[in-house]
C-alpha cells in the first residue's frame, strides 16, 4: 500500500519536525519543567501554568499544542510533585497526541550555595490519526486531477494506541545566578506504531540544559530599573538522528521582560532554524507572556513560511513572591 498525497507529506514533515524532540514549546526559559521535570523544584517552587502554541508552514499543517503543569514543594519531606498535561495535534489530518506525567522530584542540600534535585517520571500517552483525512493513491485520477471519495487499498493499522512512558533527570543550581540540568526520556523506549504487525519504538531522548543570570544594576544606579538582569539559558537535545538546539537571551527590567530566542532542529539534512522574539509582563506573583517565531531560512517546503505563535500564563502560590517589588530574578528569594 502507498500513500502519495499531499496530506501525507505534510503529516512526516509535522512529525519530522514539529515531533523531532517530542518538545515543540519555544518558552522553555519560562517553563524550564518542559524540557527538564527536575526544574519544577526549582526554588523550592509551587507553582501552575497554562501555554498554547500554533505552529507550522502553513494553516493546513498547522501543529496546535497545549500544555499545562502544576507542581508543589513539601517543605517537611524535602521533595516536589508536578503533574503537566499536554496535547498536540494537526486538526486537518486527525493526528494528535497526548500525554500526562507525574514526577517525583528529591532535594538534597549539597552546601550552602548548592542545591541538587534528581527526578524520576511516569507518563501515559497516547496517539491517534484519523485515516478518512488521507488519500491513497487508487483515489487519484491522474488525467483529471480529481480524487474519488473511496479506496479499496486495505488498511491494516489502528487509529489509536496507547503507551506508558518512563523518565529520569536532575537539575543543579547555586543560590546566585546559575544552574545545569540533564534528563532522559523514553526510558522504556515505548512502541508508538500505529501498524500492530511493526514496531516503532521511541528512541531515547537525552537533554543538556544551562542557564545564567546576570544583574545589571547592582548598586541601583544608571537608568536602569533598580532590578535589571540579563537571563541565558540554552539547551541541547539529541535523540536517535535528530538533534535541536534552542537559545534564550531574556532582559528582566523590573516588572517587564523582553527576549530574543534561536531554535535549530536538524534530521537528515533537513533543518528549520527560526528567530524569535518574546514580551513577558510581571504582575506580582502572576507572569504572562508571548512569543513569535520566524522562520530563518530552512529546507523545508519551497514557497512556505514556517512560524509559530506561543501564549502562557504561569501564577506562583508563594506568598512572599507577592511583594517582590519589581525583583523578578529566578534567584528570588534563595
Amino acid at each position: 500500500m502507498k500513500l502519495k498525497s499531499f496530506c501525507l507529506y505534510v503529516t512526516i514533515i509535522a512529525y519530522s519536525f514539529g515531533f523531532a524532540q517530542d518538545n515543540i514549546i519555544k518558552n522553555q526559559n519560562k517553563v524550564m519543567g518542559a524540557q527538564n521535570p527536575s526544574f519544577y523544584a526549582f526554588g523550592d517552587s509551587s507553582k501552575t501554568g497554562v501555554l498554547t502554541a500554533s505552529e507550522g508552514f502553513s494553516d493546513s499543517s498547522k501543529i496546535n499544542t497545549n500544555f499545562a503543569f502544576v507542581n508543589h514543594y513539601f517543605e517537611e519531606g524535602g521533595f516536589s510533585l508536578a503533574l503537566d498535561v499536554k496535547t498536540t495535534d494537526v486538526a486537518s489530518l486527525g493526528y494528535s497526541i497526548s500525554s500526562a506525567n507525574i514526577h517525583y522530584i528529591y532535594r538534597t542540600q549539597f552546601s550552602y550555595k548548592w542545591t541538587f534535585n534528581p527526578s524520576v517520571s511516569i507518563g501515559y500517552g497516547s496517539s491517534s490519526l484519523n485515516y478518512n483525512n488521507l488519500i491513497f493513491e487508487d483515489q487519484i485520477n491522474v488525467l483529471t486531477g480529481t480524487i474519488a471519495g473511496v479506496s479499496i487499498d486495505p488498511v491494516n493499522v489502528d487509529d489509536q494506541i496507547n503507551y506508558f512512558d518512563l523518565a529520569a533527570g536532575f537539575s543543579l543550581h547555586n543560590n546566585e545566578n546559575l544552574f545545569f540540568g540533564l534528563n532522559a526520556k523514553h526510558l522504556n523506549t515505548p512502541d508508538t506504531s500505529f501498524n500492530s504487525t511493526a514496531k516503532n519504538k521511541k528512541e531515547l531522548l537525552l537533554s543538556l540544559q544551562a542557564g545564567y543570570e546576570y544583574d545589571l544594576n547592582p548598586y541601583a544606579q544608571g537608568v536602569l530599573p533598580s532590578y535589571s538582569y540579563l537571563f541565558l539559558y540554552n539547551s541541547l537535545t539529541l535523540q536517535g538522528a535528530k538533534s535541536r538546539i534552542d537559545l534564550f537571551q531574556e532582559l528582566i527590567l523590573g516588572n517587564v521582560s523582553v527576549g530574543l530566542n534561536q531554535h535549530i532542529n536538524n534530521f537528515e539534512g533537513i533543518s528549520i532554524s527560526q528567530f524569535g522574539t518574546s514580551l513577558s509582563l510581571f504582575v506580582q506573583q502572576i507572569e504572562l507572556g508571548v512569543n513569535y517565531s520566524i522562520d530563518m531560512g530552512s529546507t523545508g517546503p519551497e514557497g512556505s513560511d514556517f512560524n509559530s505563535f506561543e501564549l502562557y500564563i504561569t501564577f506562583d502560590f508563594n506568598p512572599d513572591n507577592k511583594n517582590k517589588r519589581g525583583d523578578n530574578s529566578r534567584f528570588y528569594g534563595m
